[in-house]
């Protein structure tokens, strides 16, 4: 810290030890985890708490799940388990398309005609529900899955902004402008985060994200969720 006193600088008493303290760190710091991110070829560690006081760090939450292996792994399962059930609702509407046409080929207000009429109704009203139930589950799940792992998310960054002596991190995006895509344009615009120097931390909080996650394994219909780890 400087202080301006008439014009001239003056270091205050014990300024200077503390800085070469951060220096220290941050070089270390850099050295370890720039090495590790470079592994996995992802950016690098921030310049944490340098000696000119940035303690200031960026981070790629959508570069993180589209590359978080579990994360990824629970949406497909919620992704097969969809699919699943809509080749049943195929089924199931090909089946009531057959009975239709038999239907057309009975004699109106006969026992049989009221009785498959009766029927075909009861069966298109539980398919529409079956649905819409079906469409809620699967929000919720992805809901449940993506809070879980922003709540590990969280849990990385703290770990880490404690280690190397962040105070505040913050949400920005790393690609690239689409002039092509207006989307990619718009959000482009709207983003947080114009411009940063050697503070993104993705490739870090990605790394632990990813370590000790099993290989990938066949899809189970949904039944095994994304759970965060515990605090």
């Amino acid at each position: 810290m400087r202080l301006t006193v008439h014009g001239r600088i003056r270091l205050q008493q014990g300024v200077l030890n503390v800085r070469i303290s951060l220096l220290f760190a941050t070089v270390v710091a850099g050295l370890l985890i720039g090495k590790d991110a470079n592994a996995q070829g992802q950016p690098g560690a921030p310049r944490a708490a340098t000696a000119s006081g940035t303690n200031v760090a960026v981070l790629d939450i959508g570069f993180i799940f589209k590359n978080a292996a579990r994360f990824k792994q629970a949406m497909d399962d919620i992704k097969a388990d969809d699919e699943k059930f809509k080749q049943e609702v195929v089924r199931k509407q090909e089946t009531m398309q057959a009975e239709v046409q038999n239907l057309q080929k009975m004699l109106k207000g006969s026992p049989d005609y009221k009785i498959l009429e009766e029927k075909l109704a009861g069966d298109q009203t539980k398919l529409r529900l079956d649905m819409a139930r079906k469409q809620k589950d699967r929000i919720d799940q992805e809901a449940k899955v993506y809070f879980n792992a922003y709540q590990e998310v969280e849990i990385h960054i703290n770990k880490f902004a404690t280690t190397y002596g962040i105070d505040l991190v913050l949400r920005f995006n790393a690609e690239k402008m689409d002039p092509a895509q207006p989307e990619s344009v718009l959000n482009g615009i709207n983003r947080f985060v114009v411009y940063q120097r050697g503070l993104d931390i993705t490739g870090p909080i990605l790394d632990q994200m990813n370590r000790n996650t099993p290989p990938p394994r066949q899809t189970d219909g949904g039944n095994n969720r994304f759970q965060a780890p515990r605090r």
